[in-house]
């Protein structure tokens, strides 16, 4: 099957508008159609269902969709090890959720690019969710994530431990109004759930839910408000004096995982990258 069918797809399915996928993939409506249309006799089925100037996804398209994705990506990745060889001797596929890369994956992904120049290297954030998918499916050679995945055939090595401490935008304010005027909370992992709801029981349903440290932050920073943010951004330069840990607080610390397939060719690589960590 020609990629170009699944990526016009992908794109109708994005847009639920032809004339807007012709535009963003810079071919003619006409051309979209044709595509979408050979795509359907191929499959021997409707993808899209049209009614006047809507459209949807059909059962079967909805089951596509998925299955575009992962050929597009196994595709991608396929192109990418054949091609990078030429100049590459190894290639390393890693993924992780937002939070670690802003806490250490990018010094480490650094330290890599800048010490083992013939690694060929592709780094992502993820959802913790797409993580583990994609190490099942084995579209990455390493994620890292809060939680333990429960994945057979992979190692999975603890790599870091992160402290997450109350701050507030507000200095000298006590804990119960911390949580509970202007909380964000974020949803750092099961882990973190169970140990939130064990420390603040009687609290307010937080105004505000992310799934992202960052997004917390800029949030108190602009808007003000409290959040559990990795203690070392307290020791930011950028935020001194705008951000403040909240006294008697309890601190919940987690856990960073590494998981990688224990059978893969890149496992000794790996093992070894990890102990720079």
């Amino acid at each position: 099957m020609d990629t170009v069918l699944l990526e016009t797809f992908l794109e109708v399915t994005r847009t639920r508008n032809f004339n807007k996928a012709s535009e963003n993939l810079n071919v003619s409506s006409s051309t979209i159609s044709a595509r979408i249309k050979q795509l359907e006799e191929l499959l021997g089925l409707s993808v899209f269902i049209r009614r006047h100037h809507e459209i949807g996804l059909t059962p079967a398209g909805e089951r596509m969709e998925r299955h575009a994705r992962f050929i597009l990506s196994a595709w991608e990745r396929a192109y990418e090890d054949t091609a990078l060889s030429e100049r590459h001797q190894r290639r390393l596929v890693i993924a992780g959720v937002a939070s670690l890369w802003d806490i250490f994956l990018q010094d480490w992904l650094n330290d890599i690019y800048r010490t083992i120049p013939r690694l060929g290297l592709r780094a992502e954030e993820s959802t913790p969710l797409r993580v583990v998918e994609k190490l099942e499916q084995g579209m990455i050679d390493v994620g890292f994530m809060y939680e333990q995945p429960r994945i057979q055939g992979m190692t999975v090595q603890e790599v870091a431990s992160v402290p997450l401490v109350l701050v507030s935008s507000m200095e000298e304010v006590a804990v119960e109004q911390a949580v509970s005027e202007g909380y964000v909370r974020v949803e750092w992992g099961t882990t973190f759930g169970t140990l939130h709801e064990a420390y603040f029981p009687q609290r307010l349903l937080a105004p505000v839910r992310v799934n992202s440290g960052r997004v917390a932050l800029n949030l108190i920073l602009n808007c003000g408000g409290a959040a559990y943010l990795p203690e070392s951004t307290l020791g930011s330069e950028s935020y001194r004096g705008r951000i403040h840990r909240v006294a008697g607080a309890p601190m919940i610390e987690m856990k960073a995982y590494a998981a990688y397939n224990l059978h893969g060719e890149h496992r000794d690589l790996i093992a070894d990258l990890l102990g720079r960590l």
